[in-house]
């Protein structure tokens, strides 16, 4: 089951490191994971998607990631009303139908722009939830993606 962390730490070295290697060591896979600084000082949010089998293993990989250096609050906010978005940049080959294009990204509405039509390439930018982005790029795949390139989730409790 795919669950979402979000971890307040004082910006120290090795701090990720830590917290990723708890993960590594019970071979969870880190689906995302987004590190940015909060409005205090040298204090960051890193929110992790991961993998996780069950409720007994997530209550002690809770446990787990409290008891390290450097962790002010760890929480799972998979079920909490979160705004989860991602950001997703496409390079595609330009297609031939640029009606077609715009058909297949126009139910995303205001989650996708075009941000530059060169001579070979299309670039695209969205933002939205992890679900949202994976249908889309599934909407996309029938044109030639070139390159994808995904932040991680960013959440807000």
């Amino acid at each position: 089951m795919r669950r979402t962390f979000r971890t307040k730490v004082r910006d120290k070295a090795g701090t990720l490191n830590r917290l990723t290697s708890i993960f590594v060591r019970r071979q969870f896979n880190i689906v995302t994971l987004s590190a940015t600084p909060t409005l205090e000082d040298g204090i960051s949010d890193i929110t992790f998607v991961a993998e996780v089998p069950d409720t007994d293993v997530l209550r002690n990989l809770l446990q787990q990631l409290e008891k390290q250096i450097n962790i002010i609050d760890v929480e799972d906010i998979t079920e909490t009303n979160t705004y989860n978005r991602e950001l997703v940049l496409v390079k595609l080959k330009k297609p031939i139908n640029q009606q077609d294009l715009q058909k297949v990204i126009k139910p995303y509405d205001a989650l996708v722009s075009i941000l530059k039509n060169e001579d070979e390439y299309t670039y695209i930018q969205a933002s939205g939830p992890q679900y949202t982005m994976d249908n889309l790029l599934d909407d996309l795949s029938s044109y030639q993606i070139e390159q994808v390139s995904r932040t991680g989730s960013a959440a807000l409790v």
